[in-house]
């Protein structure tokens, strides 16, 4: 089968992460495996060394009449030249103009994965939120089948009217080589417990849906304890916080560590971990989380309860901008190593149910549907 995937952005977060995933799975099945992305960057780079075969097609963040038109051209003539049987998309505006595109081209199976429904972004105002809707419905229709990362993200389609024959729910996966040995992670505990000050962690890209306005107003409240916070990764407001976190003399508590190629090692230094946003899809920093046995304390958005706290009992989420409900959260468990390494030892337990192999054998499922 020859495959196209396509994506906007390329710098490394929860979608291009899972799209790597994808191709390198399915490339080693002895697929024909092509990607088409929005923009340069390291996922171009990290394709390179699955020698993937990569186009870079420009495609904007954010809907640009002229800009989307041309690149629907461009790809359109792309895949007329690749005779692809099987195009799937991600990300919102490649999302739109792959499918149009596959669509034109008549494209057996033209398929787009939501890393969250981007109309369900509260902090985007009413008429953003319904045109993105309306596009996210008529663009359906010429699809053929839609996969979402969550449930929650899945009964918010229905919700809205998007076709529910045509939706699936397929859940990110992290390689099974990340998930720890109960052993590594006792060790873990042990080094953990013996050390002074305590480190809450942050991973992910600075932008405006990560909402960490609410992290720097938590970590405030810790002045005076021995508890840093580090924060790891990049992104276009990694100034504005850089800025932010001088003027609001927040350097002794707030380290920014900035892009890691290890960061898996620096999340087992870390005693718990934060998730603040107001819009997520399913985040790989939880699934990467649970992974390392590190507890995260996370805003309720996505598919992070159904994950983590499914019947609402562990205490493990906050609404979004609660920054004392974070705060205690975050206090409860760092007083007290015992109530941490079970909450550690729980997401641990998780792990295994998030794994790239079955989220691969699931896609598979989809990518057969229908086929003789």
């Amino acid at each position: 089968m020859k495959i196209l995937y396509c994506i906007t952005g390329a710098d490394i977060g929860g979608a291009q992460k899972h799209l790597l995933y994808l191709t390198e799975w399915f490339s080693q099945k002895g697929h024909e495996v092509h990607v088409v992305l929005g923009e340069e960057g390291p996922l171009k780079e990290e394709l390179a060394k699955q020698k993937i075969e990569t186009a870079v097609i420009p495609i904007p963040r954010t809907i640009k009449i002229w800009e989307d038109t041309k690149a629907l051209w461009k790809l359109f003539v792309f895949m007329k030249k690749g005779k692809y049987h099987l195009v799937h998309s991600h990300s919102s505006i490649a999302g739109i103009i792959a499918r149009l595109a596959g669509f034109f081209n008549r494209i057996d199976k033209n398929i787009y994965t939501a890393h969250g429904f981007v109309f369900t972004d509260p902090t985007l105002s009413s008429k953003k939120r319904r045109l993105y809707l309306l596009l996210e419905k008529v663009f359906s229709w010429v699809s053929t089948d839609i996969i979402t990362v969550s449930s929650f993200d899945f009964k918010q389609g229905i919700a809205h009217g998007i076709n529910r024959k045509k939706m699936s729910v397929i859940h990110n996966g992290i390689p099974g080589k990340q998930i720890i040995s109960i052993a590594k992670w006792e060790k873990m505990q042990q080094r953990l417990r013996n050390r002074d000050s305590k480190i809450i962690g942050f991973v992910g890209r600075f932008a405006s849906e990560k909402n960490l306005d609410m992290l720097l107003r938590v970590a405030s409240r810790f002045r005076g304890q021995n508890v840093e916070f580090w924060l790891i990764g990049d992104g276009p407001l990694y100034g504005h916080y850089q800025n932010e976190i001088k003027t609001q003399n927040l350097e002794s508590i707030i380290k920014l560590k900035g892009n890691q190629d290890n960061v898996l090692e620096w999340m087992d230094q870390m005693d718990i971990m934060v998730i603040t946003s107001h819009k997520e899809g399913l985040p790989y920093v939880l699934l990467e989380a649970c992974g390392r046995g590190i507890p995260v304390i996370s805003t309720d958005v996505g598919g992070v309860k159904e994950v983590i706290d499914p019947h609402g009992t562990k205490n493990l989420l906050v609404e979004i901008n609660d920054d004392e409900a974070m705060y205690q959260r975050l206090i409860s468990l760092l007083v007290n190593d015992s109530y941490r390494e079970e909450i550690g030892r729980y997401y641990l337990e998780l792990a295994n149910r998030f794994t790239v192999e079955h989220m691969c054998q699931q896609t598979e499922q989809v990518y057969l549907k229908g086929k003789r």
